[in-house]
């Protein structure tokens, strides 16, 4: 049971070290960071929604819905929500969870993203509320 609750916390904190660059797990960045639109905010009392759209090397232009369940604090939680690449060659679709925490006014998103065409990501977005900018740094899991 020890050795099970050790690997979880394991794999809780790998994300953390890599997106705060206190280690390094030797990922390779999938494509250039990319710059999304907030197109909205719905907050709750118990998950807020944030939706994005821009375009993405290798996704085409892509839709994007984060939902974000508060922990007891209110200042990070867990994340979860879906996105849309379209490209004239097709679409992509993608399913994401992980972590968010607020961190000097940014809220930090750690998520592992399933994609359709079988490719995984670790991506690590960057949202400012204050300025509308969020930004999405993927990493090639698969």
């Amino acid at each position: 049971m020890m050795k099970k609750l050790l690997l979880v916390g394991l794999m809780l904190l790998a994300p953390f070290a890599l997106a705060d660059g206190h280690g390094d797990l030797g990922l390779e960045k999938r494509q250039p960071d990319t710059a999304m639109n907030v197109t909205s905010v719905k907050l709750g009392q118990d998950v807020t929604s944030v939706s994005a759209e821009g375009d993405m090397d290798g996704y085409g232009k892509v839709y994007v819905t984060y939902d974000l369940s508060y922990n007891a604090a209110r200042n990070g939680g867990t994340v979860d929500g879906q996105g849309r690449g379209f490209t004239s060659e097709g679409y992509a679709s993608g399913r994401f969870q992980g972590f968010w925490e607020l961190v000097d006014g940014v809220v930090v998103m750690r998520n592992v993203v399933n994609i359709s065409n079988g490719q995984m990501n670790l991506d690590v977005i960057k949202f400012n509320p204050l300025t509308r900018e969020l930004v999405v740094q993927a990493y090639i899991l698969k």
